[in-house]
């Protein structure tokens, strides 16, 4: 088996200590050397970099590329392996780990690593927000706002998050769209639209809990607008009876969707970007290969 294994340096609050890279890639190279594997480990110095190693193992012939590193590194390392024949695996390390915790992968860097190595490869579902593609979760609406907003931030972890998110919302105004979910077609102001291939956006914050990465799917998730105190009662069921009905909440499982407006503020895996016009949303079934568990005997 050849693997490469790609670290980001600076990702989850541990990214910040000093010398971080250089612990991760000497804890990675043990434990592959326990293992008798001799595996190429690259640490990404800047935006886009995962994505550049990934397809340069690829090109080398890497039957498994392992993505150290949150969310928005794993997109990145998953980007290049969408419809080959390559394996991802992923070590979590991230600010909220929402994929990893939503495929139930270990938190510790050498169990998640172990079974990388040694688990089975599955075909996952991939979303794609416009030419933009998401393993996890993607909106638009409030949603991408927040994760702009923390992304800038240098603090990182849950607390940031929700307190980021509670004082945006005092301030934002819901955009008017317009919204065709599979042929539903809805029309005006809404707070956000989150499209799930996995629950949850991290930290145990959970978009929808019915959401299957293997099931060919998305589930569409439509907030209506409303006043801050209202949003901030809704927002309950992120953490609390994720299950349950919410006023104002809106759910379905769709293909495809087509959302218009003037401005769309963005987001795939927690990396925000801006659009204008009108940004297509749809599913490929079983497009990337993820290892999530131990083979079987």
């Amino acid at each position: 088996m050849t693997v490469g294994v790609i670290i980001n340096p600076v990702s989850g609050r541990r990214g910040r200590r000093a010398g971080e890279g250089d612990a991760r890639a000497a804890l990675a190279q043990r434990t592959l050397q326990a293992r008798g594997i001799d595996a190429e480990i690259a640490v990404t110095w800047s935006s886009g970099h995962g994505a550049e190693l990934a397809a340069r193992f690829l090109a080398a012939g890497a039957d498994l590329v392992v993505a150290w590193g949150g969310d928005g590194t794993i997109n990145e390392v998953a980007g290049p392996l969408i419809a080959s024949r390559a394996a991802l695996g992923i070590v979590p390390s991230g600010s909220g780990d929402g994929l990893a915790l939503g495929l139930g992968l270990p938190s510790h860097p050498v169990r998640a690593l172990e079974v990388a190595l040694s688990g089975q490869a599955r075909p996952m579902d991939v979303g794609f927000l416009g030419s933009r593609h998401f393993l996890n979760v993607a909106g638009i609406g409030f949603d991408a706002v927040v994760a702009d907003a923390f992304n800038r931030r240098g603090k990182r972890g849950a607390l940031s998050y929700v307190t980021r998110g509670l004082s945006l919302v005092w301030s934002y105004r819901s955009p008017a769209y317009e919204i065709d979910l599979d042929g539903q077609v809805l029309s005006g102001e809404r707070f956000l639209i989150g499209f799930a291939n996995a629950p949850e956006y991290g930290n145990h914050l959970v978009l929808d809990q019915d959401a299957d990465p293997y099931d060919g799917w998305l589930n569409a998730v439509v907030a209506d607008p409303g006043p801050p105190l209202a949003q901030i009662w809704r927002a309950r069921r992120l953490a609390i009876h994720p299950g349950r009905p919410a006023a104002g909440i809106h759910r379905m499982r769709v293909k495809r969707a087509r959302i218009a407006g003037d401005d769309l503020t963005c987001h795939v895996d927690g990396e925000a970007f801006q659009v204008s016009g009108t940004v297509e949303v749809q599913v490929k079934a079983g497009a990337v290969n993820v290892v999530t568990s131990k083979r079987s005997k």
